[in-house]
């Protein structure tokens, strides 16, 4: 069996770790989509699927972070949603 012309990993997004104060958990998302998705050389158009790694609880007075609630705030209608667990 091969991954051929079923996945493809084409950008990498990074944001600075640990507690920043001024920060929300969904700016991190955000801020690590954006940056992958420029990596890439994509538009937000192209986005297909958007597959969220890691869960992270929300902090105290925060929603949950889905990859659902990502695509929203990045303005993107993906096919293709999942979330993996870790």
């Amino acid at each position: 069996m091969t991954l051929k012309d079923k996945y493809a990993v084409v950008g990498v997004g990074y944001t600075p770790q640990g507690r920043i104060p001024e920060r929300t958990t969904l700016s991190f998302h955000l801020e690590a989509c954006a940056n992958a998705i420029a990596d890439a050389g994509l538009r937000r158009e192209d986005i297909d699927g958007l597959i969220a790694y890691r869960y992270f609880p929300p902090s105290s007075g925060e929603d949950e972070v889905t990859p659902y609630l990502v695509a929203e705030h990045l303005g993107i209608s993906p096919a293709y949603l999942f979330q993996d667990a870790n």
